[in-house]
């Protein structure tokens, strides 16, 4: 009993005491509360900012996180876009082709290597026995006859241009205006081509292949004439100068013709 009038006799003491300080508090004066009052609201003003600030720069990197996903993703859909483009425009080349030059075409190649050699005009392709490629088959593109394929390997092959001092290749005059020619690679970029005496040849006549040979499809356009070399009394034929219709340094992709 004693324990637990001592106890109530502390709570007592204890609630007492609490009523005495709450009622005698001092509140703070109005001019020091007036005085803190600006320091107080600066604090907060502060402490605002920064965090306005922090989530500024949070959202910022969630945007540059963004911009970045975006543009690699616009890349590669350019990168589509271009592969996708190139290969319409090969298989448009091949429709012009088989419609206008021959309708045999095997496959479309890339020019993946130019021999350096100023006198030689050779072409690297990147199709070659695998894919049905042969020696002599023909090498065109839309605007003309390239050359011939003068030796194969089992992925790639190798074109002798119109304009290599090796090559040869019958022609006409087109629009069956008669006249049959051998054309020869003149390097660097221009082809010689000789026709009888009687050919009524000019400056301008577009000269597109003919059967000489049996290798080339005829009607190919070969070459426009640049120049009529004046005639000894003497001369049996008449010697031209062809500006190619293909100039083989800036072709990319070719179609490979089957042999005739």
């Amino acid at each position: 009993m004693k324990g637990w009038r001592l106890i109530l006799a502390v709570f007592a003491g204890l609630l007492f005491l609490s009523m005495v300080l709450t009622r005698f508090q001092v509140a703070a004066p109005a001019a020091l509360r007036a005085g803190v009052a600006p320091v107080t609201r600066l604090s907060v003003t502060a402490a605002d900012n920064v965090r306005r600030a922090y989530v500024t720069l949070m959202q910022d990197r969630d945007q540059s996180a963004q911009v970045k996903a975006l543009q690699k993703e616009n890349d590669l859909l350019k990168q589509r876009n271009e592969l996708l483009s190139r290969e319409v425009g090969r298989l448009k080349q091949v429709l012009v082709i088989t419609t206008t030059q021959a309708p045999n075409a095997l496959a479309i190649a890339q020019v993946i290597g130019v021999d350096p050699s100023p006198l030689q005009a050779r072409l690297d392709l990147n199709r070659g026995a695998r894919d049905g490629v042969r020696v002599h088959m023909p090498v065109t593109v839309p605007a003309g006859l390239v050359g011939q394929v003068v030796s194969v390997a089992p992925g790639q092959s190798t074109v002798l241009a119109l304009v290599d001092p090796e090559s040869a290749v019958g022609v006409t005059l087109q629009g069956n205006r008669g006249g049959r020619g051998v054309a020869h690679g003149s390097p660097p970029d221009r082809l010689e081509a000789k026709f009888s005496r009687g050919v009524p040849i000019r400056v301008g006549d577009l000269l597109v292949t003919n059967s000489q040979g049996g290798v080339f499809p005829v009607g190919i356009p070969v070459g426009r004439v640049e120049e009529v070399l004046p005639m000894g009394p003497n001369d049996i034929s008449r010697t031209v100068i062809v500006k190619p219709a293909v100039d083989v340094g800036v072709v990319e992709d070719v179609t490979i013709l089957e042999g005739l």
